[in-house]
């Protein structure tokens, strides 16, 4: 029997909701796949430029510390400085180095308690607090002392000299400081131990702490470590890294680069930023 106009219209509507629907379906399906390629994308572009960005600021920290075994005249200029720090830029990438020489800090491993009081009190630690934790320190460090009551230190004191900077954070009470700031202050490698000798009789350095941060839009990295100068029975290295993993004020810009880079090293470096 043959189907009437209207049974006709029907079926054909049917088929044209069902297609429907199954475009629907399809793109209900597909719509998450999308989004998540879509996702990964964004996601490999940023690792992609957070890796550069770190391999860029490893780069500048190698060449620093190469450029202060190989220029005295340098050396002698960053030596002369508590702190050598300066903000410049590279096309749109902003740039902050700090090189900080440990002849100038504090060791851990041979300051006198008033030292290491005033060490703490520049951190921003309160009088007796200060005088606490530098009493800790001492008996952190040093071989035979006996405990008295709560020591504020994970484990005990380590009857030992420091070996690396990061043992700083087994004092409870400075836990709140990055290992970044405590390296600004304290080296277990080198420094003075004296309250009342004067800093500008501190000397040549034999180690740097160096640090480099880029930021370029949103994205920020940075590389920090503890490099000893070449000398003549061998070349400078990197002993120990720092965390930086605390993302720090932008840094401004105040001046050109070439000051610490030259200008073929910045010129290189605009090309790799680009």
């Amino acid at each position: 029997m043959a189907r009437t106009e209207g049974q006709k219209n029907s079926a054909e509507g049917f088929a044209l909701l069902a297609v429907l629907g199954f475009i629907l379906l399809f793109a209900m399906v597909l719509a998450p796949f999308a989004a998540s390629s879509r996702l990964k994308a964004l996601t490999v572009g940023h690792e992609y430029g957070q890796v550069r960005l770190v391999n860029t600021a490893q780069a500048i920290n190698d060449y620093i510390a190469w450029r202060i075994g190989a220029d005295s005249r340098w050396r002698g200029e960053v030596d002369s400085a508590r702190l050598l720090e300066a903000g410049c830029a590279i096309d749109g990438t902003s740039v902050r180095i700090a090189i900080v020489p440990h002849a100038r800090l504090i060791n851990l491993n041979t300051a006198e308690e008033p030292l290491l009081v005033a060490g703490f009190k520049g951190l921003g630690l309160a009088g007796i607090e200060a005088q606490d934790t530098a009493r800790r320190i001492i008996q952190f460090r040093s071989p035979g002392t006996a405990d008295s009551g709560d020591s504020g230190i994970d484990a005990g004191p380590k009857r030992a000299p420091f070996e690396d900077l990061s043992e700083l954070h087994d004092l409870k009470v400075l836990r709140g400081f990055s290992l970044s700031d405590l390296a600004r202050v304290f080296s277990v490698h080198e420094g003075r131990a004296i309250l009342s000798r004067s800093q500008d009789l501190a000397g040549m350095s034999m180690f740097y702490t160096i640090e480099t941060m880029l930021f370029h839009g949103d994205d920020f990295a940075g590389s920090a470590g503890v490099f000893s100068a070449a000398t003549r029975s061998g070349a400078g290295r990197k002993i120990a890294n720092l965390s930086v993993d605390i993302k720090p004020p932008v840094a401004s810009s105040t001046g050109s680069c070439a000051s610490f880079l030259s200008e073929d090293v910045s010129r290189l470096l605009k090309e790799v930023l680009a």
